[in-house]
């Protein structure tokens, strides 16, 4: 076997990232990516001539970081997330084994090595000997065991050693190193991996049952947690994380983050700028431009956000499009204009050309793009039929600029004749409706719905990420060929980059080609803080934050 691309992903698993960010007290092995300079000015220390310089005076340390929450969660167990905001919530609670960062190489927390075998199907991770949970214990495989038997109770597999249907086996070296190994070389296992919620095994008595069960347990403060926080005070609309003294990689500069329940929109923003909050996501260009403006009071961050937002035709809609009438939409959406109408600037999205993101390893950026071409789309709207139909489209309402592509959307496919109705629903109705479509137990709502917008988001590292549950969908729910999820079988099991890209692109085309797909937009994030608050870029992922060691808030 080529050991080009084993090494390969053995050089991105072993990337141990240097505390660059942080003024805490990290120790060899914390992760940061490079920090990228706020674009807003820095606040000018020098004099002008004639001015009497002083001593400069040392910060004061404020205590608190404020974070702007939507809605106040039942239970903080780390297992019972699922949504974006969920997952900002509880990421000063608990630590990953590892998470795969924007550059390709992976950011370690409670381990702190991968070893990948020659032959693609031993994982070896150890974990970090100083890893500690917040009452002191040390985490263990023992808690790595807890976390598989848990998995057997809940989905009756061992999910963190099955590949393909196949189970492997999982073996506990010692109490710091385990060893996974795979029936088959599979790439996305890394993905499993860093994905692993670790459960504190000592406090269950390892039962996973006990663990089924434990609502109550995180609902109330000083549950035991593996990240850089515990949770000390909880209220009807915010709870109150406070930082640890025995955190096995330092000291958190900041003492308390406050998550607090605050409206979305205009009422965010005026507590923003009231100073009740510390920082808010910026999605269109006018608050882009008004922060920008004030640079002497905001700093702004912007990273990629590793998502792609797509255009999804449903194959069991109402409408039932044929090959020619989806054709003819996407010959009638112009991308560009996308852009230009619901975010007004590339500095909050660009428009994409493929399923894959330019985070992803086996991004191309060759990709074929679809084609605008307006005239095109009439002559075969009026042919297959398309021209003078109504559609149902529907869109998550909770996501920034949806509502405002569907309205771009709605104009670009009346030039064709084609009439859509949009429906924008909270995510909790969103969701079951979309995801209708792909579950076994159909309920009817997979009929309810001829196109609709979503996003993959965390797109990032060597595999295919989220585009290959996506591709590799059982029965072919999305109306893809069953090639496509064969090449994406394949693109996972590769054993050399050649052989991966090669497959990549395969898949990729094909599954364009198929128009039931539409890339709309690439989407960057944008944050505008408080002067005072830096740091918001120390590791940057979606959702916020991973990294709170490198978070600064001075009076």
């Amino acid at each position: 076997m080529k050991k080009q691309f084993l090494a390969l992903l053995m050089a991105s698993a072993m990337v141990l990232s240097m505390a660059g960010c942080s003024s805490g007290e990290a120790t060899p092995g914390d992760s940061a990516a490079t920090p990228s300079t706020p674009t807003a000015d820095a606040e000018n220390k020098g004099t002008t001539e004639g001015d009497t310089q002083k001593p400069a005076e040392p910060a004061v340390q404020k205590d608190t970081f404020t974070i702007a929450i939507s809605y106040m969660p039942n239970t903080l167990a780390p297992h019972s997330g699922g949504s974006d905001d969920y997952t900002s919530m509880t990421r000063p609670l608990y630590d990953k084994l590892f998470i795969e960062n924007l550059e390709g190489g992976l950011d370690y927390y409670l381990a702190d090595k991968l070893e990948i075998s020659e032959d693609g199907k031993t994982y070896t991770v150890h974990i970090r000997d100083d890893a500690n949970w917040s009452d002191g214990t040390p985490i263990t495989t023992k808690d790595i065991q807890f976390c598989i038997d848990y998995s057997v109770h809940k989905y009756g597999y061992n999910r963190y050693a099955r590949v393909n249907g196949v189970e492997g086996t999982v073996n506990m070296i010692d109490e710091k190193t385990a060893q996974f190994v795979l029936p088959e070389a599979y790439n996305y296992f890394i993905i499993t991996l860093s994905g692993m919620n670790v459960y504190p095994s000592h406090v269950f008595n390892g039962d996973p049952a006990a663990l089924e069960n434990s609502t109550e347990y995180y609902s109330s403060p000083n549950f035991v947690t593996s990240g850089a926080y515990t949770v000390t005070e909880i209220s009807e609309d915010s709870f109150v994380c406070t930082a640890r003294d025995d955190y096995y990689r330092g000291t958190p500069q900041v003492k308390k983050v406050v998550m607090k329940v605050i409206g979305s929109g205009s009422t965010k923003a005026v507590a923003f700028e009231n100073g009740e909050i510390d920082y808010m996501r910026i999605t269109t260009v006018d608050e882009l431009e008004k922060y920008k403006a004030q640079g002497d009071k905001y700093n702004i961050y912007s990273f990629p956000e590793a998502r792609l937002n797509y255009l999804q035709v449903n194959p069991y809609g109402p409408a039932n499009l044929n090959d020619a009438q989806r054709e003819a939409l996407f010959y009638a959406i112009n991308g560009d204009e996308v852009i230009d109408g619901a975010y007004g600037t590339t500095d909050l999205a660009t428009n994409p050309n493929s399923i894959l993101t330019p985070e992803i390893s086996l991004y191309n950026p060759q990709t074929p793009d679809y084609v605008y071409d307006l005239e095109k789309a009439k002559e075969l709207a009026k042919s297959s039929g398309l021209e003078g139909m109504t559609l149902t489209y529907i869109y998550n309402a909770d996501r920034p600029n949806m509502e405002a592509v569907a309205v771009v959307l709605q104009q670009q496919l009346a030039q064709i004749g084609v009439t859509l109705n949009i429906e924008g629903m909270d995510s909790s109705s969103f969701f079951p409706r979309f995801f209708a479509v792909s579950s076994y137990g159909k309920n009817g709502q997979e009929l309810t719905w001829d196109l609709g917008t979503n996003g993959w988001d965390s797109m990032k590292g060597n595999t295919l990420n989220q585009a290959y549950s996506y591709l590799n969908q059982a029965d072919n729910a999305w109306g893809l060929t069953p090639t496509c999820g064969e090449l994406a079988l394949k693109v996972n099991t590769a054993t050399t980059q050649e052989e991966a890209q090669k497959l990549a692109d395969e898949v990729v085309e094909l599954a364009l080609a198929q128009h039931r797909i539409y890339p709309l937009t690439y989407t960057n994030y944008v944050i505008v803080s408080q002067k005072n608050v830096t740091g918001l870029d120390c590791s940057p992922i979606v959702p916020e934050f991973i990294d709170y060691l490198g978070i600064s808030v001075n009076g």
